[in-house]
């Protein structure tokens, strides 16, 4: 597990819908770790949470399309609020 793991996830899920769409039915952050293993992917829920965090510091203004978008979907992921 590792972080580099988990942002190449999101780099990997943000040019690449059918991954994004691998986990429609994912209802729980074990559910969600399963899938992400299955397709080459090896993180903890911590260190995606970790790489969301960074990248979504100092963010004002998210595109509602892509990544931030499909990371909405995914309720059990924090990340910082944007502001107006």
């Amino acid at each position: 597990m590792s972080i580099e793991n988990a942002e190449q996830f999101l780099k990997d899920a943000l040019h690449h819908a059918e991954i994004r769409d691998a986990f429609s039915d994912s209802q729980s952050p074990q559910q969600f770790l399963t899938i992400a293993q299955e397709l080459g992917y090896h993180f903890s829920t911590e260190e995606l949470q970790s790489v969301v965090a960074q990248h979504s510091e100092g963010v004002n203004i998210r595109r509602r399309t892509g990544i931030w978008q499909w990371l909405r979907t995914v309720p059990w992921i924090e990340r910082q609020e944007a502001h107006p």
